[in-house]
């Protein structure tokens, strides 16, 4: 319940008409896509240079998505710029790039990053990620490349053992496995639409109807991995992957999460840069906090960026 009722949060704030579509030139070619909101005018930050606040959304979610509007615009009501950054060949961006997305490609997540402080000329930064979005946050966290000015991050319900996150979608809720196949199957199909000589057989892949097997599919064919299982391993979270960590990491989960089992959080390395809120109840980037669908995430993300990265007034 609170995984579905989350989907229907009321927006708090608006993001205003001055949002620009920014295509990132990352390294090797890449283009990533973002939708850059600066602080809102008449603001003392603002006037100086808001603290930059850079959402990346969940695992075939997008810009719009109600938890990435949400938070966007409470961070937006604040007094940050924000930017929500669009993972490769999500949202409308299959014809970007040629290459398929893959959960392992974190390198041009952080060029993306770093273009966008740069871009907004911020004086400092933080990140937060939903799901598959707070595993990147996690990971950029770790990464040696990561601009400077980029000081925090914060995972909300991140993915921390990517094959049980696979094995949950498919043998829990068959409506939730649904959703995931459904939505796989139409981005398949805008990336077969873009770029059709390279994916003349994807029609295949969309005729399965399980996450574990559309995934050893594309391993198989179109991803740089010697097997699912070599490919999950490359962003999994667990033993020292988060002692690598530079810099202080905030993660919000429940144990009731229907996809993101809670024994992984018990499998990460507790460095002192990490610090895990593990709530009994609120589902997969739910946290409904009422029948008016509140969400307790507003007041995470208010302190967390208050805490992290303080507006000077």
């Amino acid at each position: 319940m609170q995984t579905v009722l989350s989907r229907w949060r009321p927006q708090r704030g608006e993001l205003g008409a001055n949002t620009e579509e920014v295509v990132l030139h990352c390294a090797q070619g890449v283009r990533l896509k973002a939708y850059l909101t600066p602080a809102a005018r008449g603001s003392a930050p603002a006037a100086r240079g808001a603290p930059l606040a850079i959402i990346i959304h969940g695992w075939l979610g997008c810009e719009r998505s109600s938890y990435v509007r949400c938070a966007a615009a409470i961070l937006h009501a604040q007094g940050y710029t924000v930017a929500r950054l669009l993972l490769r060949d999500h949202g409308d961006s299959a014809g970007l790039n040629r290459e398929m997305f893959n959960s392992a490609r974190v390198e041009e997540v952080v060029d993306a990053c770093n273009l966008l402080i740069e871009r907004a000329a911020a004086p400092a930064g933080a990140i937060v990620g939903f799901s598959l979005g707070g595993n990147f946050a996690l990971r950029l966290g770790c990464h040696e490349r990561l601009h400077k000015h980029l000081l925090a991050c914060l995972a909300i319900s991140p993915v921390i053992q990517p094959a049980a996150t696979v094995r949950a979608i498919d043998a829990g809720w068959a409506a939730y496995r649904l959703w995931f196949v459904r939505y796989w199957r139409r981005a398949l199909a805008a990336k077969q639409a873009a770029f059709p000589a390279e994916y003349d057989d994807l029609d295949s892949a969309m005729q399965l109807s399980t996450v574990a097997g559309i995934t050893d599919y594309l391993v198989d064919r179109y991803l740089p991995f010697s097997s699912s299982r070599d490919y999950y391993a490359r962003y999994d979270l667990r033993g020292d992957a988060l002692a690598k960590l530079r810099i202080p990491a905030r993660i919000v989960a429940a144990l009731d999460d229907p996809v993101i089992p809670g024994a992984g959080f018990r499998a990460i390395a507790r460095a002192a840069q990490v610090e895990l809120e593990l709530n009994p109840h609120g589902g997969h980037c739910g946290f409904v906090a009422n029948w008016q669908l509140g969400s307790y995430l507003d007041a995470a993300l208010t302190r967390f960026f208050a805490a992290q990265l303080p507006l000077r007034g």
